[in-house]
């Protein structure tokens, strides 16, 4: 397991949602940083870190749903069953974590990074070409 770095390959052209991706990605390398951090203090930090990923999660999701919305995408509606069910995911991983330990937490870190990326690269470049053209 390792922090994930921000690469140019993510980019989706629409710079709103381009800073978006950057911030989960910053906030999922938090969560990561709680993991390889201090034992004592990783269950605080990791409920401060999980509240700060999810409350933004949400946000942009909305962001990007309300965006599609805008442009007349088609698809909007699939998108969001896809996002609702990342939510819910995390959502039951959560609560698992909350009397989980670091190796639980590195497994929702990497699921995390898995998902937001595969997301971006596939999903979310469908409909961004859609608005860009």
């Amino acid at each position: 397991m390792s922090r994930i770095e921000w690469s140019d390959e993510y980019l989706l052209g629409i710079p709103e949602i381009d800073l978006q991706h950057k911030k989960l990605l910053s906030l999922a390398n938090d969560l990561y940083d709680v993991i390889a951090g201090d034992d004592e203090r990783f269950k605080i930090q990791m409920s401060i870190v999980l509240k700060k990923l999810t409350d933004y999660t949400v946000y942009h999701f909305q962001s990007e749903e309300k965006f599609m919305e805008l442009h007349g995408y088609s698809g909007v509606a699939v998108h969001k069953m896809a996002h609702d069910s990342f939510v819910k995911e995390v959502t039951n991983q959560i609560k698992v974590l909350g009397e989980g330990n670091k190796e639980s937490a590195a497994k929702f870190y990497s699921f995390i990074v898995n998902w937001v990326l595969t997301h971006i690269a596939k999903a979310d470049r469908i409909w961004a070409s859609f608005v860009k053209a």
